[in-house]
């Protein structure tokens, strides 16, 4: 494997479990309307991954040789990164020492935050109403779900919003579509149904 990890490569996971089905089904369309626009046109996208993590050092460590990730599950927690699990791994280009250094301190004191269901049903009443101001104001001030939590690091470091207003609104969808088309990150490593692609 030619991938070597870096601090601060944003990692979106892939599963199959029916919760990481459901969140994939809200995330096709921005709201019911649409989703019912693209449902009867036969247009509707498929959505790859429902969870975000963030690698924190660069290399692999000695404990596991696998590198460390912070992810927020139903609470900020450090695992060792998997290769083998369906996912796609983006590195910001131009990402310094300094900057890459920050993003793990600051990833780091949020260790044990709360996973944020304020902020969930924010996302849901914004997809039933399309009134984005749900998903933007509604959540609790420490508490965050992962994208949103990886998305307000990088906020907090780099002002990097990934073409949202507010960090508070990014869907894991949204972040995809982002990275994938933005001159400033680049896919550095993929793996999908055993076969690394990247």
């Amino acid at each position: 494997m030619s991938y070597m990890p870096v601090t601060g490569d944003i990692i979106l996971e892939n599963s199959n479990k029916t919760g990481a089905k459901i969140v994939k089904f809200f995330m096709q369309s921005p709201t019911c309307y649409q989703q019912l626009w693209r449902w009867f046109n036969k247009s509707l996208t498929s959505v790859p991954y429902y969870h975000v993590a963030m690698i924190i050092n660069d290399g692999f460590n000695g404990h596991s040789g696998l590198a460390d990730i912070v992810e927020q599950q139903w609470k900020v927690r450090l695992e060792d990164w998997n290769p083998t699990s369906d996912q796609i791994i983006f590195r910001r280009v131009d990402l310094t020492s300094v900057q890459a250094s920050t993003l793990r301190i600051v990833a780091l004191t949020d260790m044990d935050e709360k996973w944020d269901i304020l902020n969930a049903i924010g996302k849901f009443l914004t997809w039933l109403t399309c009134i984005p101001l749900f998903a933007m104001f509604m959540q609790w001030p420490t508490q965050e779900i992962c994208v949103c939590r990886v998305a307000s690091w990088y906020e907090r470091v780099l002002r990097e919003r990934f073409g949202c207003l507010t960090h508070s609104e990014i869907t894991t969808q949204r972040l995809y579509e982002y990275l994938m088309t933005s001159s400033k990150y680049q896919c550095v490593y993929r793996y999908n149904n055993g076969i690394i692609l990247e």
